[in-house]
């Protein structure tokens, strides 16, 4: 038996064409939504506007990397927002107790890998339980354990600096969670670009009957895939806590899920699987933080972004349907 995660072949190649419209389509309408902003918005283009965009947005980028290796993997992970919120409030929690705030943000990270791993990655990899079924069962659960440990109130974590820092700080000017999405980032592009690895998930999400018989153990593939998830939600757990300095059980990371999930079919990813790149998810998220954000500077009421994300999602939708056709 081959190799756990060997394939002799990389993400299938398409055409010029094919690339173009699977990744350019959104960086395009990104570019011609930022020259009208610039147009008609004098403070959108300053620096501090630009720093805010990439400072609010860091989570969601975060948490859409480790989306990206579950969608490309063929599956999806509606869980991944309340996973969020019961990190912050296992966080706020360990902190407010006295627990030294490294060992707490290590614990943290460790707990929602745990979660994830078993909750979402065994039942969907080895269960052959449905993943929509799972992470959608699991996003009610894993907000309903957030609420009944915080009873629904904020648990402030003003008390230990380095969270303040993790989620809000910054280094000879430039912003620690911002600093902390690239390097994720990067981290999410070099495994699926250049290790077998990566290509395996390209291949499972691809056609897992195929991937299977070149030698993939598709179901620890589709296991790691939601590890790495939940690995990012325990990240993003912290960073948003850090910048709403306490956890917040019922509005925080609430439609976070949704919003990465726009951001990854925005970027190009499939829901039928075996495409998408990391590059693609951070033009997505731009994308959506760019239109928030210019949302703010209209003065439009906030209520409105979540009817523009809907309507986004909709039409990733729709592309990703015209993308499959062609």
């Amino acid at each position: 038996m081959t190799d756990t995660f060997a394939i002799t072949k990389t993400a299938p190649t398409r055409s010029l064409g094919s690339l173009a419209l699977r990744y350019l389509g959104v960086g395009a309408a990104l570019i011609v939504l930022v020259i009208l902003l610039a147009a008609t918005q004098e403070n959108f283009l300053t620096y501090g506007n630009v720093l805010n965009i990439l400072r609010t947005n860091s989570v969601l980028f975060v948490v859409a990397v480790g989306l990206t290796f579950v969608i490309i993997g063929g599956g999806l992970d509606l869980s991944i927002g309340s996973m969020t919120a019961l990190g912050g409030v296992m966080l706020a929690m360990m902190v407010s107790s006295g627990v030294d705030p490294l060992l707490a943000i290590l614990f943290t990270v460790l707990a929602c890998t745990l979660l994830g791993t078993v909750f979402n990655g065994v039942l969907i990899a080895y269960g052959g339980f449905n993943f929509f079924v799972v992470t959608l069962a699991m996003l009610e659960l894993f907000r309903g354990v957030a609420l009944v440990l915080s009873n629904g109130i904020p648990v402030s974590t003003m008390s230990s600096p380095i969270i303040q820092i993790i989620g809000d700080g910054s280094v000879n000017g430039f912003s620690i969670p911002v600093l902390i999405a690239l390097l994720i980032g990067a981290i999410g592009y070099i495994v699926l670009r250049w290790t077998r690895f990566g290509r395996a998930i390209y291949a499972v999400g691809g056609n897992a009957a195929a991937a299977h018989l070149a030698g993939v153990n598709v179901r620890r593939v589709r296991l790691a895939t939601y590890a790495i998830a939940a690995i990012t939600a325990g990240i993003a757990a912290i960073m948003l806590t850090g910048r709403l300095t306490s956890s917040q059980p019922v509005s925080g990371a609430a439609g976070l899920e949704l919003s990465a999930a726009a951001a990854v079919l925005l970027g190009g990813a499939s829901f039928s699987g075996g495409a998408g790149n990391i590059g693609g998810t951070a033009i997505g998220v731009l994308f959506l933080g760019v239109i928030a954000n210019g949302i703010t500077l209209a003065g439009v009421p906030s209520y409105w972004q979540g009817i523009a994300t809907g309507a986004i999602l909709v039409a990733a939708i729709a592309l990703d349907r015209l993308r499959n056709r062609r």
